[in-house]
């Protein structure tokens, strides 16, 4: 059904034919590596691109390795989800703190206004009391000295 395809032609029957034959295989694979080699002097030195590369990888390692040396490189994400936690209860309790003592000077310094306002209403109060008590006195006095001029008349 499939033929298989011949692995190498049919061998002459000359020995003359075949060193004939065997003498082209041989300068055409002479040729190929003097092409090959030709070739490859050809190719541009990549030699000093290589070792700047090198070079840059290296300081890039360093670097990397100045990084993984740091403290937060080995934190978890639980751990730093723990830490935030943590610190956020910390400074809530600060923030309570502060917003109580606020509170508290706030009410203070509200009790002082408001003893101000009434001390000051008292003070308006008294001056009020004693205007009336002088008027009244006034006409109280006249009223005797009304009465005591008619008896005395």
């Amino acid at each position: 059904m499939t033929e298989e395809p011949l692995r190498s032609p049919t061998p002459s029957a000359n020995a003359a034919d075949a060193f004939d034959e065997l003498r082209r295989e041989v300068s055409l694979l002479h040729a190929a590596i003097e092409g090959l080699t030709a070739a490859k002097d050809k190719l541009p030195d990549y030699s000093p691109t290589l070792r700047k590369i090198e070079a840059r990888l290296e300081c890039i390692d360093r670097h990397v390795e100045s990084i993984n040396d740091k403290p937060a490189m080995r934190l978890t994400p639980l751990t730093l989800a723990a830490e935030s936690y943590e610190a956020s209860r910390s400074f809530g309790a600060e923030d309570r703190k502060s917003v109580g003592e606020a509170r508290e000077s706030l009410a203070r310094s509200l009790g002082l206004v408001e003893g101000m306002i009434k001390q000051r209403r008292s003070t308006e109060e008294q001056d009020w009391w004693v205007t009336w008590a002088a008027t009244g006195g006034l006409l109280l006095g006249i009223f005797f000295a009304l009465i005591s001029v008619a008896i005395v008349t």
